[in-house]
């Protein structure tokens, strides 16, 4: 085959190929509701608080993911709904919370059906007759489910400093 004819058919097939229907595209990802997401996560916090001051254990475990995780400092690791159960409820015997405030300072939604979030929180309870107020930080990964509903799919927290308050 001479050069002009190499030369030749490689143009031709370019030009056919710069002018052939291109090829099926993915779909492009669907856009991000940052602020529903972000009023999801809100409202879950709401609903934590609430049910968590109220001593309202059916309420609380209602907002966990079936297999949540949560890394409390001081306390073993408790995975799946069950373990947070066991354990919200020996807690919710051994001491009685009077308030809770949960402050974000960063909430990132990642798709429509998960966040990421980091904040502090201050939750004032009474324990051994004594009364406490421990002030700490969080960082937690909140997911919608099948379901629809939103819970906390992850969850540490430590306290980066506890207060004996005297009355």
């Amino acid at each position: 085959m001479s050069a002009r004819l190499t030369c030749s058919t490689l143009a031709l097939a370019l030009v056919v190929a710069a002018c052939a229907k291109p090829a099926e595209q993915t779909a492009a990802a669907p856009t991000v509701d940052s602020a529903a997401v972000k009023a999801a996560v809100a409202d879950v916090w709401t609903r934590w608080v609430a049910a968590d001051t109220a001593g309202n254990l059916e309420a609380l475990v209602a907002l966990v993911a079936d297999s949540a995780r949560f890394d409390i400092r001081g306390m073993p690791p408790m995975v799946g709904r069950a373990s947070f159960r066991t354990t919200a409820e020996t807690m919710m015997k051994s001491m009685d919370l009077t308030s809770l405030m949960i402050t974000p300072e960063m909430t990132e939604a990642i798709s429509n059906e998960l966040a990421y979030e980091s904040g502090n929180y201050t939750e004032a309870y009474t324990m051994n007759k004594k009364n406490l107020v421990d002030h700490g930080r969080y960082a937690a990964a909140v997911m919608k489910e099948a379901d629809g509903q939103w819970r906390v799919a992850y969850l540490m927290a430590f306290a980066d400093s506890t207060v004996t308050v005297k009355k």
